[in-house]
C-alpha cells in the first residue's frame, strides 16, 4: 500500500517569468531571513500585525520548533533562489478546534501580484485535507484588498469583523475574519 503524502516541494514560473521553489522550511537556517520578511512587511504599515523588531532569529526558531512539533505546517518561498516568502498553519489544539488550523502569509515587496501566494496557499489547502483538518482560518484586515481578493479567489469567505480587534501602530484596528471548510 502507498501512503499518501502532503506535497511540500513545489516549483513553478511566476507571471513575469521567475523561477520559483515552496519548500518545508529548516527551522535554523531560515530563521533570520523569516524575521527579515516579518519586519520589512511590517514596515509597509497596514499588511500584517507586527512591527519591525518584535522577534529575533532566536525566538523565531523556537516558534517553528514550536509550530512544527504541535503539527502544523511551515513552507519558505525561493524566488530565483531568494527568500522571498513564508506560510504557516498553526493547528489547533482542544476537543473543540482540533478540526481547523490557522494561516498566516508574508510576501516580499516586488514578489506580489505574481501568483506566489496563489500557490502558497494551495499548498496549505492541500497540506489540511492530508493530515485531516476540516477548515482553514485566517485574519486579515479590511484595508488589505489584494489580500482579501486573494483569499476570496480560492474559497475562503468573510465569517465576520472583529472590531479594534488589534492596536498596532498607536492605532485600533479591524480584522476580517475569513474561513475555508474544506
Amino acid at each position: 500500500m502507498t501512503e499518501s503524502r502532503p506535497l511540500l516541494r513545489r516549483e513553478g514560473v511566476s507571471r513575469s517569468g521567475r523561477a520559483w521553489l515552496i519548500r518545508p522550511t529548516r527551522v535554523d537556517e531560515d530563521a533570520a531571513e523569516l524575521v527579515r520578511i516579518r519586519d520589512e512587511v511590517a514596515g509597509e504599515g497596514g499588511l500584517m500585525a507586527a512591527v519591525p523588531g518584535e522577534r529575533s532569529a532566536f525566538e523565531e526558531s523556537l516558534a517553528l520548533a514550536n509550530l512544527l512539533s504541535a503539527g502544523g505546517l511551515a513552507v519558505t518561498l525561493e524566488v530565483d533562489g531568494r527568500v522571498a516568502g513564508h506560510l504557516m498553519v498553526e493547528r489547533r489544539r482542544g476537543a473543540y478546534e482540533h478540526h481547523r488550523g490557522d494561516l498566516s502569509i508574508a510576501i516580499r515587496d516586488g514578489y506580489r501580484g505574481e501568483g506566489l501566494g496563489r500557490a502558497l496557499i494551495t499548498t496549505a489547502v492541500e497540506w489540511a485535507r492530508a493530515v485531516g483538518l476540516r477548515k482553514l482560518t485566517l485574519g486579515v484586515f479590511p484595508s488589505n484588498q489584494p489580500a482579501v481578493a486573494l483569499y476570496r479567489s480560492v474559497g475562503f469567505v468573510e465569517e465576520g469583523v472583529l472590531r479594534s480587534h488589534l492596536h498596532v501602530a498607536g492605532a485600533d484596528r479591524d480584522l476580517t475574519v475569513m474561513g475555508l471548510l474544506l
